[in-house]
């Protein structure tokens, strides 16, 4: 019985291994299929494909598929891994324009391009805030001269500084989409240039002053960069959760009808009063048509006259106590009296759904991103139990008591 049950076992156990060694053959065999269906060549092709329609994070992501497989020689790759760097530079993506510019230069060290090459890898670590390595590295490369003209078109010259049609093109498509609609013409493309210009030019006179290298400024960078980050997980996080229906909409707007209403509001024609003795004369002008007219409506609950009447809570009130056509007694303002009459007056009524809708729906999700922000903020001290120690100093420490 024993024996028979050791032959069973080992049976078991040599399908099993047959069984695993069957499906690993198909499972290469897919692969294989799969990678001969899809060339290197057409995986390279590809990804200058996406880099000809401006398509820069994914024809980066294309050529890193590109480069991983190593289907080339060590000079076309170097040549690759360079484009990609220069790619990554223009995403200001200069950790990746760095890796790659390293690894260019180890496949080809003495490329066509090792001049250019090296001032961008200076450049990157000085934009990076590495401005020692960069002095390093600028040292270290003796052989840097300014760059040969590439076959990007030119589109602007500061002094040896050559910009590029690419990198104008780049700084304008992450302006906001309402900033991008006023670049339309030709002559607001060209005033933009002429800013964008005068920025860098001041930046660089900035940087030779050494204001780059001042403590406050780094500080500074570095709570923007803060400020960035934050602001780049807030929004891949409410572009997450926020979900908001037309039915949510609808419902917000009938809990805040009141906030959606048009408030009683009144027009009004006034004359300044020299005599108090004289309101009488001056009532009649009033209703003869002879006042000055406001043109704007006055609405119940507030306190400001136009017309430079200016402020004055006590003149609403008396406005509103009176109905159409009457004339509202003397009224001192700062140091000065009026008389009003009342040309027409509206009740308070709501306005229907779809005339605020737009304004309920862009209210509705400011108060949803503002909870969805506010849960972040609640999970993030709840998960690294935070502890906060903080007391205000006393006042005799304030002064230095």
């Amino acid at each position: 019985m024993k024996r028979k049950l050791k032959i069973t076992l080992a049976v078991i156990v040599l399908l099993i291994i047959a069984g695993l060694f069957f499906a690993k053959n198909i499972s290469s065999h897919t692969n294989s299929s799969q990678r001969s269906a899809w060339t290197d060549k057409m995986q390279l092709e590809y990804a200058n494909a996406l880099l000809s329609k401006g398509l820069y994070a994914e024809a980066a992501q294309a050529f890193e598929v590109y480069i991983e497989e190593g289907g080339t020689d060590s000079k076309d790759l170097a040549s690759i891994c360079y484009k990609l760097g220069n790619i990554y530079m223009d995403l200001k993506e200069y950790e990746k324009a760095l890796a790659n510019f390293y690894k260019s230069e180890l496949l080809n060290p003495g490329s066509d391009y090792k001049q250019e090459m090296g001032q961008k890898i200076v450049a990157a670590l000085e934009n990076l805030g590495l401005s020692q390595q960069a002095q390093y590295e600028l040292e270290s490369r003796t052989s840097i001269k300014p760059a040969a003209q590439s076959n990007e078109k030119i589109a602007v010259r500061i002094g040896k500084r050559e910009i590029t049609n690419d990198e104008i093109d780049m700084v304008i498509n992450r302006l906001p989409e309402q900033a991008r609609k006023g670049l339309n013409s030709k002559d607001a493309k060209l005033r933009f240039i002429r800013e964008y210009v005068a920025t860098e030019v001041l930046y660089e006179k900035g940087k030779k002053l050494g204001l780059d290298k001042d403590a406050d400024t780094r500080a500074e960078v570095e709570d923007y960069r803060k400020q960035l980050v934050l602001q780049k997980l807030l929004r891949d996080e409410i572009r997450k959760e926020l979900k908001i229906t037309p039915e949510d909409v609808l419902m917000y707007y009938k809990a805040n009808k009141d906030r959606y209403g048009i408030p009683e509001r009144a027009k009004v024609s006034y004359l300044q009063l020299s005599d108090p003795a004289k309101s009488d004369e001056i009532a009649v002008k009033l209703k003869q048509g002879q006042g000055k007219k406001i043109g704007q409506w006055i609405e119940k609950g507030s306190t400001f006259l136009p017309e430079g009447i200016g402020e004055s809570k006590e003149a609403i009130e008396s406005i509103f106590s009176y109905e159409k056509g009457a004339v509202v007694n003397p009224v001192k303002i700062k140091d000065k009296l009026y008389m009003f009459i009342i040309d027409e007056k509206q009740p308070q009524r709501e306005k229907a759904f779809e005339e605020v809708k737009t304004q309920v729906e862009r209210e509705y999700q400011a108060q949803k991103e503002q909870q969805i922000v506010q849960s972040m903020l609640d999970k993030a001290l709840e998960q690294q139990e935070v502890e906060i120690l903080y007391q205000p100093k006393a006042e005799n420490e304030k002064v230095g008591k």
